[in-house]
């Protein structure tokens, strides 16, 4: 029967395997100080493997036992010292970034968001039609921003500078939700978040022939229920008729009207009751207006706010609303045809409630430091070229909890080999730290 093993089931898994350091004895172990050559006996695919022809290892039953006799030495691992990560990709001119879209399948294989030289990462909203970013993301405001390259970016969280020391590394980067307010602007924009809003609509068909927009500054002689256009609007009676007239700055900024009635000799376009009647400083825009339909969620709204060679370049929001699960979205007046248009919907308590299950946390970074002898557990001068996570292994028949151990000192067989990674030798002084970072998928 058709099935599919789900994101959320991922990001679960990988929850739960971060909650088990915590409530089991997690070790990494280092081992085999030779050089890789010879038959396999179990633990790796047949071939020639040398010091600079890596095998690939294999689980089979006796794996295990190879594994243990080749043990050098355990370090305990912390719950410090696990984090979900994330594919890093760094915003680069030039680039067009994929925008989130509720109906993509595979979402957060997408290059939708982008880490700044600034450790800061943004949510890709609108890509202006697929277009390129030129114009760097900034600031940490919890809203959406727009930059003038038209592209809008949604900041998610800053990566801490403890994290970029521990989990950032040329492919991967932290991330995490908060459960409470720890002082950082994450926790902000998690609080601010709006469930089911609708942060944007995409054109994904622009149309054309769309000519019969006007924007400028009104007149005087406006009424609590009338505008008057400037002298560039139209004179033919009821050409804006069923359009939108937008207040973009000057008084009455913010409010977006329907016009129900167009005079082309007085410039006059009628619509229902202002709230603040616009003047001679009001700044306005007429266009197509934009119906959004829905079974679920209210209070959303938008114009057309970009008309390029009569193609329908942009729509922006002038209310996202709440509890939106599905919606259509309509184009009417401004004489054109062929303009289609596409709510998004944000994500289960809206864009930036949860980092981590939106932008694909199913990766968890295990990172540990190897300081030297390590209190003398650790041998200096000779290679190392096995790198395991083992559980709940036993040093003299109970469960090992001391932050460390020799090969020797841990009980023969005991304990679960959950991860094998074969490296070219790693060579160990006493001087040095290796800084092991290792990556689990899920």
């Amino acid at each position: 029967m058709p099935a599919i093993i789900t994101n959320a089931f991922r990001t679960y898994n990988a929850d739960n395997f971060i909650g088990s350091f915590a409530t089991n004895k997690m070790y990494l172990m280092i081992g085999k100080a030779d050089s890789w050559s010879g038959v396999s006996a179990g633990q790796y695919t047949e071939g020639s493997p040398s010091d600079t022809a890596i095998p690939t290892p294999i689980d089979t039953t006796v794996a295990p036992f190879i594994h243990h006799n080749d043990m050098i030495a355990a370090k305990l691992i912390n719950t410090s010292d696990v984090s979900h990560v994330v594919k890093r990709t760094d915003w680069t001119s030039g680039t067009v970034y994929t925008e989130y879209n509720h109906l993509q399948d595979d979402q957060i294989d997408q290059t939708f968001f982008v880490m700044t030289d600034q450790y800061n990462i943004y949510k890709c909203i609108s890509n202006y039609g697929g277009a390129a970013s030129t114009v760097k993301p900034t600031g940490q405001a919890v809203g959406i921003s727009e930059t003038s390259d038209n592209y809008r970016w949604k900041f998610m969280y800053e990566v801490q500078q403890a994290d970029v020391l521990k989990y950032v590394t040329t492919d991967w980067i932290p991330i995490k939700y908060l459960a409470s307010d720890d002082g950082n602007l994450q926790w902000d924009v998690q609080q601010n978040a709006i469930d089911g809003a609708l942060e944007h609509i995409d054109v994904t068909v622009g149309g054309s022939g769309y000519i019969n927009t006007n924007t400028g500054t009104s007149q005087s002689g406006s009424t609590s229920t009338t505008i008057i256009l400037a002298a560039t609007a139209s004179a033919t009676d009821d050409l804006y008729n069923n359009m939108t007239v937008y207040i973009s700055s000057g008084t009455g900024s913010g409010q977006i009207k329907t016009i129900t009635d167009y005079v082309g000799s007085t410039k006059t376009a009628t619509v229902s009751a202002w709230t603040t009647t616009p003047d001679t400083t009001s700044v306005y825009e007429v266009m197509p207006a934009v119906t959004i339909t829905t079974t679920e969620g209210s209070a959303a709204a938008a114009r057309v706010s970009s008309v390029v060679g009569g193609v329908i370049k942009k729509v922006s929001m002038t209310a996202v609303g709440t509890l939106y699960r599905s919606a259509t979205a309509t184009l009417t007046g401004g004489g054109g045809s062929g303009c289609t248009l596409e709510p998004r919907i944000g994500p289960k308590g809206g864009h930036g409630k949860n980092a981590k299950t939106e932008l694909g946390g199913a990766y968890v970074m295990i990172n540990i430091r190897l300081v030297g002898t390590e209190g003398g557990d650790f041998t200096v001068g000779d290679d190392f070229r096995k790198v395991i996570l083992i559980s709940n292994p036993n040093a003299s028949g109970v469960v090992a909890t001391s932050t460390t151990y020799t090969g020797a000192e841990l009980d023969d067989d005991s304990g679960e080999q959950i991860y094998i990674e074969y490296r070219a030798p790693i060579n160990r002084a006493s001087d040095q730290t290796e800084d092991v970072k290792l990556v689990v998928e899920f």
